[in-house]
């Protein structure tokens, strides 16, 4: 009979230890004055500025020159330096002299690819559609990129908002062609290497989404942006735009303005805006329909410009300057009576003048830049909420049109007014001048009975009376 046998458990067990792997061997310079260390994290780097910067590994000695040298005065600055592939490339392809002697760590490098945004660059038919051809700067290395032009012209423009000298649409709309124009040719693109062929392409890239009339401006507005780059000394000269880039022909805008039909409200459709509008908004539809207000307008409307006890209204245009006034109807008069009770808390000390704000107490038009942003190229939003609520308002009671805004309130009551004749008295309401106007020069003064003639015309051709415009 066989016995079981208990093995007895070892007081002790053995432990099995791993050896720890042996350091690497750091790996020489490759001579005495290159200017990177090898770190133990197999890689060349160099303290720059407090932090550890790392230029490749240790086996592309070569390439890691490469990167330190072409980004070596960017981040010595402080600043992101350009992608590597265009800074190699103007190496290879302009001769760009290497500082400190270092012109041996890039001799026989290959030429970068010829895309800084990830479009294809092709000079014939064959364009990567949606987007321009972008080719590599054969220029010098230190110009202007469009990424610098175009924070450098919206700082400016900016600035004129904050001094009322522009309006927060306007800007928006330079912020819209800015970032199509560095989209489309990338942002270290530079500035003087665009040619007529690359306009031609750009404008044809904007004609897929813009009318003829839209298409005119954003033209006009990228000459803008070339002309500011000119007079502050950033480029010599302005560019050649080529006839390709040229704005569309007067037959074809006025052909677009046809297509598109009146630029009016009808007054049914009036008296639904205003039965299905908040408070605010049909207030502002008010101010569109009596005087001929525009969203920048009523967004900038200080409540100093509005005398409710005399029902009349003193405002110069916030886009000209030109000297504006008007009687106010009695149901714009109570309208404004209700918002001036219901209007929120200013956010802003600079905001509590005006007649509206959101309910967040913001104004209802303006710049919105993100918290942390570092240029207004980045991030930077034009908010316009008269626009957007009025849009919603027009899909939501069915009367939408494409291209027919608030701003059409605005010709809606020069087109009811025009039928008095009164062409002074029109004009100072809505602040229009004609310079060819002598009477311009002559007419001291518009009575106050030829300004209610022509309010009272367009209310009784709305019938406003008739329709209930007090606050819900």
């Amino acid at each position: 009979m066989t016995k079981n046998v208990v093995l007895a458990r070892p007081r002790t067990v053995a432990r099995w230890r791993v050896a720890a792997p042996a350091k690497p061997v750091k790996p020489a310079k490759p001579y005495p004055d290159f200017p990177l260390f090898p770190h133990a994290t197999r890689r060349w780097a160099k303290k720059i500025r407090g932090r550890f910067v790392f230029f490749g590994p240790w086996n592309d000695a070569q390439g890691a020159i490469e990167r330190y040298v072409m980004q070596r005065d960017a981040l010595m600055a402080g600043l992101v330096p350009r992608p590597l592939e265009r800074t190699l490339n103007l190496v290879t392809t302009v001769g760009w002299r290497v500082p400190n002697g270092l012109t041996s760590a890039v001799s026989g490098r290959r030429a970068a690819p010829r895309s800084l945004a990830g479009v294809t660059a092709d000079d014939g038919e064959n364009a990567t559609p949606g987007h321009v051809a972008n080719t590599a700067s054969t220029s010098d290395p230190d110009g202007l990129t469009l990424r610098d032009l175009v924070n450098r012209f919206l700082t400016a423009k900016k600035k004129r908002v904050d001094s009322e000298e522009l309006k927060a649409t306007s800007f928006g709309e330079y912020l819209r062609i800015s970032g199509r124009l560095v989209k489309s040719f990338g942002p270290y693109r530079l500035a003087t290497d665009l040619k007529p062929v690359d306009f031609a392409r750009f404008r044809d890239h904007l004609a897929k989404t813009r009318g003829p009339v839209s298409l005119s401006g954003d033209i006009t507005k990228v000459r803008t942006i070339f002309r500011f780059a000119e007079a502050e000394g950033l480029i010599d000269r302005l560019p050649r735009y080529g006839p390709g880039f040229d704005k569309p022909s007067r037959t074809s805008i006025r052909k677009a303005r046809s297509a598109r039909g009146v630029m009016m409200f009808e007054r049914d459709e009036i008296a639904t805006l205003l039965a299905a509008a908040s408070l605010q908004v049909k207030a502002m539809i008010l101010l569109g329909l009596n005087c001929g207000l525009g969203n920048t307008d009523v967004a900038s409307l200080p409540r100093s410009a509005v005398n409710l006890t005399k029902a009349t209204l003193e405002f110069p245009r916030p886009k000209t300057g030109i000297a504006r006034r008007a009687v106010l109807w009695p149901e714009t008069v109570e309208v404004l009576k209700t918002v001036a009770k219901a209007r929120p808390k200013a956010v802003d000390p600079k905001d509590k003048s005006l007649v509206f704000l959101t309910r967040y107490g913001k104004p209802w038009t303006r710049i919105h830049q993100p918290k942390g942003g570092s240029g207004l190229g980045r991030g930077a939003i034009a908010l316009d909420s008269v626009s957007s609520e009025f849009s919603k308002l027009v899909r939501d009671v069915g009367v939408h049109r494409p291209g027919r805004s608030f701003y059409a309130l605005r010709h809606t009551f020069r087109t009811i007014a025009d039928e008095l004749g009164d062409r002074r008295a029109i004009d100072l309401i809505m602040g229009h001048e004609n310079g060819n106007d002598m009477s311009n020069y002559y007419v001291e003064r518009v009575s106050q009975e030829r300004l209610a003639k022509v309010a009272e015309h367009v209310r009784a051709w709305a019938r406003i009376s008739q329709t209930p415009t007090a606050a819900s």
